[in-house]
């Protein structure tokens, strides 16, 4: 369980890889690569294992927080970008997402080095939280992921009824969802730290909370990840459908094709292999040639039975995109 948040946003990392050039979308592969690192840092093993490499002192915890922090911010900038088309508009909420960052990265850096956490622990929060630099370190960390959390889901809230694309709104939702069940797990944390230094502590909530927050951030993960990747995978399932149909129309169109010039002058692809087109690599520009000598023959006199009719009917609409 520990390792399925990491292994999906390693994957989302790599399915984004080709955006990294564009400037409109490459914040979101730095938000899941910050993402992946933090999550592959919060397994134990892999804390414990990387620790002593950073020089022990709980350092692999500061990168870790810094990668989360970091992941966000691009995830609020990604947000940002996506909603906003007015550049005065869009400047001012990227300014407010600098400062916050700038904010909560200096107060996590000077809280961690004024906190004492000399023995390597994964989980800083219960075993130097009543340190008051650990207790800086974790709440604005905190504040601000909780901050994100919650005006990426108000933003998407305000403009998801004006998206066109239904997977692009269906990938907003998730995403928005995603980002409640992060704050909600944070929450989680927060609040567990509280109950651990009561002094009478509530055994069957704190095992609640300990037992919600790995739910929590499981589908926290699970929803921002699917939401990142429905709208690329709608392209993918598009591309995958048109290649299809078009491949398809091909084959049915092969009788009719053939039917269409006894004598095949009129044909500029005069061959006895017209089967093979529909395996082979350039599909489109088979049916389009396929279709402009159906159409010449129909000029000089040919008679198109129904069902030939409609099916060269569909592949012009296909070609034009419809």
């Amino acid at each position: 369980m520990e390792y399925v948040p990491a292994a999906m946003l390693w994957l989302l990392t790599i399915v984004r890889i080709p955006t990294a050039s564009d400037k409109e979308r490459a914040s979101v592969l730095r938000a899941t690569f910050f993402a992946a690192m933090a999550c592959t840092l919060f397994v134990p093993d892999v804390y414990t294992t990387m620790d002593p490499l950073l020089g022990g002192r709980n350092h692999v915890g500061l990168v870790l927080v810094i990668a989360i922090v970091s992941a966000f911010w691009q995830f609020h900038t990604a947000m940002v970008l996506a909603a906003f088309r007015d550049q005065g508009r869009r400047w001012q909420h990227l300014r407010r997402g600098r400062f916050a960052i700038a904010v909560a990265g200096t107060s996590v850096v000077a809280g961690f080095f004024l906190s004492k956490v000399d023995t390597t622990n994964q989980n800083l929060p219960l075993a130097y939280g009543n340190q008051p630099g650990m207790q800086l370190f974790l709440w604005m960390g905190s504040a601000f992921i909780i901050w994100v959390c919650a005006d990426i889901a108000l933003t998407s809230r305000r403009f998801l009824p004006k998206m066109s694309s239904k997977a692009f709104k269906s990938g907003v939702g998730c995403f928005a969802v995603g980002c409640i069940f992060m704050a909600m797990a944070l929450g989680n944390r927060l609040v567990l730290g509280i109950l651990e230094e009561s002094r009478r502590p509530n055994h069957q909530l704190l095992d609640g909370l300990n037992w919600s927050f790995s739910l929590f951030e499981t589908l926290a993960v699970l929803l921002v990840s699917i939401g990142l990747m429905l709208p690329r995978l709608s392209k993918y399932y598009d591309a995958v459908q048109h290649n299809f149909r078009t491949r398809r129309l091909l084959m049915l169109l092969t009788p009719t094709w053939r039917r269409s010039s006894p004598d095949r002058k009129f044909m500029l692809r005069n061959r006895w292999t017209p089967f093979l087109d529909p395996v082979a690599g350039s599909a489109r520009a088979h049916l389009h040639r396929r279709v402009i000598e159906i159409r010449d023959c129909q000029l000089r006199g040919l008679k198109l039975l129904p069902r030939d009719r409609v099916l060269v009917n569909a592949a012009e609409q296909l070609l034009m995109g419809r």
